[in-house]
C-alpha cells in the first residue's frame, strides 16, 4: 500500500493585539491645609490612576498648592505613590473656583475631572468616566453616580442625570443636585470658568453651585459616569460649605434663571 504524506496548512498566524488608546486625562486635585488627609487622598487618586493605565488611559495628575500649610505641602512633595509625572502647582489665590481654574490652565489633557484634597474615589472611577464619556454627544460635563458622604456624618445618595426624569431644572433655585467633583472636556472648562465669591467678605457663595447653573444656561447637558463613587469627606471643622451655610450666604445672580426682557423693560412671559 503506498503511503502517502499528507501535509496540512499551517495556522494563520494570530493577529497582532494592538492596545486601545484612550484619550488623556488630567485630573486636578486642589489642597489646602488638608495635612495628614492629603496622604489618604493621593493614595485613593494614585490608586485609580494605576487601574486607568492598565486599561489604557493616562491620567496626569495636577496638584494645586492654594496657600498651603507647610505639613501639606510636605505630605504632597514626599507622596510615596507619586511618580514624578504629575504637576504640582503653587497658588495664593485663597479661593477654591481660582485653584481649580489654576490647574485647568496648567493641565494638558484634553478631558479633565476635578477632585478635592481630603476625599477619595472609587478604584474604576477615571476609567468609568472616561468610558461614559465616549458614548457621549454634544456639550457634556459628568458626575460620579453615588456620593457616600462620611467622617462628621455618615450618608450615601446617588446623584441626579439631567437627561432624566428625576431632574427638576427649577430645584437648582434652592439646592446644588451635585457635589463638586466634576469631568468634562477642557473647552467646557475654558468657556465657564469658575469664579470666585469670598463668601465672608462677599455673602456669595457655593462657587461649583453657581457652576453647575451657569454650563447649563449656556446648554452643557450634566449626565452621570455610571458605576463610579465618591467618597465625600464631612468635616467637622474647617469646611467652606459649612462656613457658607453659617454665614447665609447666596448664590449670585446667575443666567440659568434670567428672565429675557423685552423692548419696553417688561418681563416676558
Amino acid at each position: 500500500m503506498e503511503k502517502r504524506r499528507v501535509e496540512y496548512p499551517l495556522p494563520e498566524p494570530a493577529p497582532e493585539v494592538v492596545p486601545v488608546t484612550l484619550p488623556r486625562l488630567s485630573a486636578i486635585v486642589t489642597m489646602h491645609k488638608e495635612g495628614v488627609l492629603a496622604h489618604t487622598a493621593l493614595r485613593s487618586y494614585s490608586a485609580s490612576r494605576a487601574i486607568a493605565r492598565e486599561a489604557g488611559l493616562s491620567v496626569e495628575l495636577v496638584i494645586v498648592l492654594d496657600s498651603a500649610d507647610a505639613l501639606t505641602q510636605s505630605i504632597v512633595k514626599g507622596h510615596p505613590d507619586l511618580d514624578g509625572t504629575e504637576h504640582i502647582v503653587e497658588v495664593t489665590v485663597g479661593d477654591a473656583a481660582l485653584a481649580r481654574n489654576a490647574g485647568v490652565a496648567v493641565a494638558t489633557a484634553p478631558y479633565i475631572c476635578t477632585l478635592d484634597g481630603d476625599d477619595l474615589i472609587s478604584g474604576r472611577y477615571f476609567v468609568a468616566h472616561m468610558q461614559e464619556a465616549l458614548r457621549q454627544e454634544g456639550r457634556f460635563i459628568l458626575h460620579p453616580e453615588m456620593v457616600l458622604s462620611f467622617g462628621m456624618y455618615s450618608a450615601f445618595n446617588w446623584q441626579v442625570d439631567q437627561a432624566g426624569q428625576y431632574f427638576d431644572r427649577n430645584s437648582l433655585l434652592c439646592i446644588n443636585p451635585w457635589i463638586s467633583a466634576s469631568f468634562a472636556h477642557r473647552r467646557v472648562f475654558e468657556e465657564v470658568p469658575y469664579v470666585a465669591c469670598y463668601p465672608r467678605t462677599t455673602g456669595f457663595g457655593y462657587e461649583d453651585w453657581y457652576w453647575n447653573c451657569e454650563t447649563i444656561a449656556k446648554g452643557v447637558v450634566h449626565r452621570l459616569a455610571w458605576g463610579s463613587i465618591y467618597f465625600y469627606r464631612r468635616k467637622w471643622r474647617g469646611s467652606l460649605n459649612e462656613a457658607s451655610h453659617a454665614l447665609k450666604t447666596l448664590v449670585p445672580r446667575t443666567a440659568l434663571f434670567d428672565r429675557p426682557v423685552a423692548a419696553a423693560g417688561v418681563e416676558e412671559e
